[in-house]
């Protein structure tokens, strides 16, 4: 949801060297966009598999190598997106000029002191696109929010292509994403009510129903399979560019809150979003080709991890969500 923001500065300045540092595998994809110049990637996954082998040398090997990169440049503008303790702290580490940042007010784990500019405005709860939006006015780019026209090479097509023509998928094909991260589990749908949802997409839309599945999934999505019937299909392994090539395929998409929703958005997808406990206003699906299926209860939206009742994303019915899918097909099919 940074990337709005940052073809903002592209646009704004034509000329300039943009580089984006970021954390894990949407580094790759990030590394075709025609609006950054380049990727410094903080190799997080390498020095935790390090410390896990008791390889303290090969861990301080990754980090070094890594503050090498980040300080390769000097910078006349930092701008931190992220807004928390460890990004502040490698803003502060690169060298630059100018280092900006969120205020108080959004910014986390009092990131904001690390900054020499900080920018806020009087919401505390406009979504994450306007927010960043905010960094890229501050250095001079215009109200109006560009559109992004995200790339991957063919050979990413090619393969879910290929994928396609082998398991035989023609006609309309809706992928459902049931899966968040470890640490969000708490905000996710139950996997009894998705195949519940997928039956009726096969039997009363017709739909073939792609199940997506990332590292560590698969045998949960296997489970989703099998309790969904004929019809439904795992997806083929991807990586993120892969996913976005995959996403640009399919008629609709369907899961909750996650990064893998925004990808759809931005592969121009229509979206049937299922939302629990996170603040809608924040961190919707952006644009006008979505639907938000939610429970507007007085104690959502909260960051309660623990809670047991989970209301906020339990209460929400099958035929709710079928409706939503519905709704959005014929709107899909009437445009």
């Amino acid at each position: 949801m940074s990337i709005p923001a940052v073809i903002a500065i592209r646009n704004t300045y034509g000329d300039a060297r943009i580089i984006w540092l970021v954390e894990g595998s949407v580094s790759r994809f990030l590394s075709y966009q025609g609006f950054i110049d380049g990727v410094i990637e903080f190799p997080r996954n390498s020095i935790v598999r390090a410390v896990k082998k008791s390889d303290l040398i090969g861990a301080m090997k990754e980090i070094n190598v890594f503050l090498k990169r980040l300080r390769q440049a000097d910078y006349d503008v930092i701008a931190d997106f992220h807004g928390i303790i460890k990004s502040a702290i490698f803003s502060k580490i690169a060298r630059g000029a100018r280092r900006i940042g969120f205020g108080k007010i959004y910014a986390k784990e009092k990131s904001h002191l690390f900054y020499g500019e900080t920018v806020t405005a009087g919401d505390n709860r406009i979504h994450k696109v306007e927010r960043n939006m905010l960094i890229a006015r501050h250095l001079g780019a215009g109200k109006e929010i560009p559109a992004a026209k995200l790339v991957v090479p063919s050979e990413m097509e090619r393969y879910i292509d290929s994928f396609f023509l082998e398991a035989g998928i023609s006609g309309p094909v809706f992928a459902v994403n049931p899966f968040s991260s470890s640490g969000s589990a708490y905000k996710r749908w139950s996997i009894r009510h998705y195949g519940a949802l997928i039956k009726k997409i096969i039997s009363e839309i017709g739909a073939h129903v792609l199940i997506l599945w990332g590292p560590g999934e698969k045998e949960e999505a296997e489970y989703l399979r099998q309790i969904s019937g004929d019809g439904a299909l795992l997806s083929c392994p991807t990586d993120v560019p892969q996913l976005f090539a995959l996403m640009k395929k399919v008629d609709m998409y369907i899961g909750g809150d996650t990064g893998v929703m925004h990808l759809a958005v931005f592969a121009d997808r229509p979206v049937v979003a299922i939302f629990g406990p996170t603040d809608v206003s924040i961190n919707a699906p952006y644009g006008q080709n979505n639907i938000i299926v939610r429970k507007d209860l007085q104690c959502s939206p909260c960051k309660n991890k623990k809670c047991r009742d989970r209301k906020c994303v339990e209460g929400i019915t099958v035929d709710e969500v079928f409706e939503a899918v519905v709704k959005m097909h014929n709107i899909v099919h009437s445009s």
